[in-house]
């Protein structure tokens, strides 16, 4: 019989069962699942308009949350991006469960009938892959309402439905 060592053995089987791409893929995976984690809790909000005196972002972030009547925890939030004339940075809240994050999303919609905040968008933060993504499906979406007008489509999970 052949004795060979143990590290001979595992690296010849490694070698023959994780071909190189699967190899890469697991490594992709494995080194973006803490940043995806990170994001779980992460909010969004866009067009809310800048802080102008003793406004501050926690002002205007609360004021966002009363007018839908809710008051999770905010243990952290921020205006992203540096300041310029014309454009309103983005706020990204993180918050401290997924279910506050989810139950935000959920009325989010109810955004559009407040006469203050009705150009106002809350989406979950997203990944620049996740955005790319979003950003390519929203165009093809775009598209079919156009060429389409006469049926309803909508996005649920990252895919395009007609209803």
């Amino acid at each position: 019989r052949d004795i060979r060592s143990f590290s001979a053995v595992v690296s010849q089987n490694c070698a023959v069962a994780m071909a190189p791409r699967r190899i890469q893929s697991a490594v992709r995976k494995a080194a973006s699942a803490p940043e995806e984690d990170d994001r779980s809790c992460n909010l969004m909000i866009f067009g809310l308009p800048e802080e102008s005196g003793k406004a501050t972002v926690e002002d205007s972030v609360r004021g966002v949350l009363d007018a839908l009547n809710e008051k999770p925890a905010l243990p952290k939030f921020s205006r992203v991006g540096a300041p310029s004339d014309g454009k309103v940075r983005p706020v990204l809240v993180t918050l401290s469960s997924r279910e506050a994050l989810l139950s935000l999303l959920r009325k989010a919609r109810e955004l559009k009938s407040s006469a203050k905040y009705s150009r106002v968008f809350l989406e979950p933060d997203r990944t620049p892959e996740q955005r790319a993504e979003r950003k390519r499906t929203l165009k093809v979406l775009a598209e079919l309402r156009r060429t389409r007008p006469d049926e309803r489509f909508v996005i649920k999970r990252g895919v395009i439905e007609c209803l």
